[in-house]
């Protein structure tokens, strides 16, 4: 905290101004730790994830002119929690909310309260995270904390505590590919670790002014349901977003009340700070309701979901498919993916939401929490559908108290796609007698474990993995978490990997082709395929996915 120079504490306003310039900072360093991605292709998205998840945390702080250390921990650690995108910004909200946690009462920041508040972050870190792996982001967290709390007592100052701080996060950091060989063999330190060592850089920062960060995108609801206008016809509405901030502020209150102007509701926050997004007719009802509450409103966004719709006819399903429903459903099904294809997959199969999302455009906490208030009803599914969003739809769900939402764990929108054929199987088998979720949940998990997902895409440097010798612009085929081949064509690439991959029980291939690539040119990629296992099924699908000229399933 480049302010705090030989001080032994500082006041919250201090304390906004050294987070600023952490941020400020840490931007110039996004795609630096993007390409410490171990997999060597163009979707590394650490860096995008922690600077989204700052950039939130910065919005809901930046408006105090005069406000204690406790009140500043808190509002950024909720802004990171809201934003928390991917498994490094989830694991960094975590980190901050811990250190708020500790600093509850706090006016100032001294060293031995800095001391505590990191240790405390640690823990929160570490308990989020189901199954913690060395060599990450929570090492470096962990051990630079225990440097800090060796070297530091109550006469050390605090700019001198964070540096200590620094140093050992730094040398954490170089030894993470002791610890994690596929770092080693890959020739990178943890993307996250990284992420945490520049922000924590940022903070000890002596290079003065800087232009604050732009605030995040404010977020969008997906899958919007419609209302009935005056004429009867469908209207998608106003979606409109805003902050309420005042004092003593009743959330049960402000979600009963706007209950009855909109739908798709979702009311966050404090008694100090209340985040609120609602779907209505008439955008003046919801901010006319939050000017007679005696709050103040910031951050107001109001966008017109009819134009939106009228304007990407093929990112909403039409007025047609969605019926008002007054009774819940007996449970709902979240789904995140990328492409327009691969959202009329889910849609067409019953997903009452998709978020678009996947490698490289990871959604936010708070994208799913406004996806489940927008489901109608009372127990959700979601189908994270990607390795690096299953932490933060878990954390999503761990917010939520009066919905039930179960995670299921799916890794890739194949096993996302036959989960939920699983489930409509399991409806209409006439098992499902008034909700048994647990028996779904089982069908659910065993269907998405049976498929086998095989992603193709272009590498972006040279590099090793598993024994492959890697080249720039190679194809390269991934399958649970590892890279199965790699060549000069898809073809190859493709060949390669269902050698690898292929069992005698399967049957099926279907591949979705992504945009750019033609329907005759993927035609003919089966034709080729077809060749060589000609005791397969090929099916092809369009899944309109960028990045990833294909992705396969087999079953």
């Amino acid at each position: 905290m480049s302010s705090c120079r030989d001080k032994t504490s500082v006041d919250g306003r201090a304390l906004i101004q050294a987070l600023a310039t952490a941020i400020g900072q840490f931007s110039q360093h996004v795609e630096q730790i993007n390409e410490m991605n171990v997999f060597p292709v163009p979707d590394g998205d650490t860096g995008i994830n922690m600077y989204h998840t700052l950039q939130r945390a910065y919005s809901e702080i930046s408006d105090l002119d005069d406000a204690d250390v406790a009140e500043v921990s808190r509002r950024f650690a909720y802004g990171a929690l809201m934003g928390a995108r991917g498994n490094s910004g989830t694991i960094l909200s975590q980190l901050l909310k811990g250190f708020a946690e500790q600093l509850q009462t706090a006016e100032t920041l001294n060293t031995p309260a800095f001391a505590l508040a990191c240790k405390c972050a640690v823990q929160f870190a570490y308990a989020a995270v189901t199954s913690p792996v060395e060599g990450t982001i929570l090492t470096v967290a962990r051990e630079a904390t225990e440097t800090l709390e060796l070297h530091v007592d109550d006469s050390v100052p605090l700019s001198e505590a964070l540096n200590i701080l620094v140093h050992a996060a730094r040398v954490s950091l170089h030894r993470t590919p002791e610890l994690l060989p596929v770092l080693k063999e890959s020739g990178v330190v943890d993307s996250g670790a990284l992420g945490l060592v520049s922000f924590l850089q940022g903070l000890a920062s002596d290079d003065g002014k800087f232009d604050s960060p732009e605030k995040a995108d404010s977020p969008v609801a997906a899958g919007p349901g419609a209302s009935m206008d005056s004429s009867g016809d469908a209207s998608y509405g106003y979606d409109v977003q805003f902050l309420m901030l005042g004092k003593d502020l009743n959330i049960a209150q402000i979600r009963q009340a706007l209950e009855q102007v909109g739908w798709s509701l979702l009311v966050v926050g404090d008694d100090s700070t209340v985040k609120v997004h609602i779907h209505v007719d008439n955008p003046a009802l919801p901010i006319d309701y939050a000017v007679q509450s005696g709050a103040t409103l910031d951050d107001i966004v109001i966008e017109n979901m009819e134009l939106q719709f009228q304007r990407r006819p093929r990112q909403v399903p039409s007025s047609a498919t969605l019926p008002i429903q007054l009774i819940p459903n007996a449970y709902g099904v979240i789904a995140v993916a990328p492409g327009d294809g691969l959202r009329a997959v889910f849609e067409d199969l019953g997903c009452e939401a998709v978020i678009a999302g996947g490698q490289g455009r990871n959604p936010s906490v708070e994208d799913f929490l406004i996806s489940i208030e927008s489901v109608n009803a009372s127990n959700v599914f979601i189908l994270p559908n990607n390795r690096n969003i299953i932490m933060t739809a878990r954390q999503a769900a761990a917010t939520t108290d009066e919905t039930r939402v179960d995670v299921l764990p799916t890794t890739s929108v194949v096993e996302g796609i036959s989960a939920l054929i699983a489930l409509r199987s399991f409806e209409d088998s006439g098992e499902d007698s008034g909700g048994d979720l647990d028996s779904a949940i089982c069908e659910m998990r065993a269907a998405a474990q049976q498929v086998c997902s095989i992603e193709i895409t272009r590498a972006t440097r040279e590099s090793r993995f598993g024994g492959l010798a890697i080249r720039s612009g190679d194809y390269l085929a991934t399958g649970d978490g590892q890279i199965l081949a790699a060549g000069a064509t898809i073809e190859a690439s493709v060949l390669d990997s269902l050698a690898k991959v292929l069992k005698a029980e399967h049957e099926l291939a279907t591949l979705y082709y992504g945009d750019g690539i033609q329907e005759r040119e993927a035609a003919k990629l089966i034709e080729r395929l077809s060749f060589f296992y000609s005791e397969l099924e090929f099916d092809l699908v369009f899944g309109g996915q960028d990045l990833y000229p294909y992705l396969i399933g087999l079953e």
